[in-house]
């Protein structure tokens, strides 16, 4: 009976160990606004990765559209102005993209952010200071985002 006793317990323990995993719990919240003005759409979408409630990686990613013709037609011009605001860069653990798609006018950039490895003086350059001490959890920063007009999921 002592045997089979152990046998369990062996068992219980490894069922804990592999099913409850490390007892690290990963979510992810994605917000999306869109804005329609008259001569383009804005569609912003941010990820945020919490590991046990705490952020640690977000990646923000702006679509611009162009919809007014007139404004297609200076679509170079358009380009030249936010490529002077968007340069792309990759250090310490912030990285820029910028994509631009001539055919449809739409101007893409993607921030993304190790928030845990990022250095606070690039996280400062892009107006992100304070990012790696803000203990802000995924259900206060839902509840922030969806007041400033985001449509929120957890993923």
């Amino acid at each position: 009976m002592k045997k089979m006793s152990k046998v369990f317990l062996i068992l219980f323990v490894l069922i804990l160990m592999t099913g409850c995993g490390n007892g690290d719990k990963e979510e992810k919240l994605v917000c999306t606004t869109v804005e329609n003005e008259d001569e383009m759409m804005i569609e912003q979408v941010i990820s945020m990765t919490y590991k046990n409630d705490q952020l640690n990686h977000m990646t923000m990613e702006a679509n611009s559209k162009i919809t007014d013709a007139t404004v297609q037609e200076n679509w170079e011009d358009f380009k030249e102005f936010m490529d002077k605001d968007n340069q792309e860069f990759d250090k310490e653990g912030v990285r820029l993209k910028v994509e631009a798609d001539d055919q449809n006018y739409e101007y893409r950039t993607i921030l993304d952010i190790d928030v845990l490895n990022a250095n606070e003086e690039v996280l400062k350059e892009q107006g992100f200071e304070g990012l790696k001490e803000d203990n802000s959890t995924l259900e206060e920063s839902k509840k922030i985002a969806e007041q400033d007009g985001a449509i929120c999921v957890v993923k």
